[in-house]
């Protein structure tokens, strides 16, 4: 059978600065496995996309419309984190952005 999560808490970090560059915004989601006492921590980044239409064209040029998106998408830089419960997800987490951020 296929493993089942229920998506019990959900995080957003206060965005911050790390560097030179746009700040740094994150979210949390947890999961819970179905039957299970297994919980998993997923990260994702808000990003800003610039997005513009390819159609319709006029004398082959794009129209001008644009628009930044903000679209939240899968942090490579942080592992899964397990646990056995919400807050052992939670704390796995904060002890990870605490050593990647100071």
């Amino acid at each position: 059978m296929k493993k089942i999560f229920e998506l019990v808490r959900t995080l957003d970090v206060e965005p911050f600065q790390a560097g030179e560059g746009d700040a740094f915004r994150f979210r949390l989601e947890v999961l819970h496995e179905m039957g299970t006492n297994s919980f998993v921590g997923k990260v994702y980044r808000l990003e800003t996309y610039r997005l513009q239409p390819t159609f319709p064209q006029t004398n082959s040029n794009p129209p001008d419309w644009r628009h930044d998106a903000l679209i939240f998408s899968a942090d490579e830089m942080f592992a899964t984190f397990d646990g056995n419960s919400a807050t052992d997800v939670i704390e796995k987490f904060r002890t990870a952005l605490e050593q990647m951020f100071g």
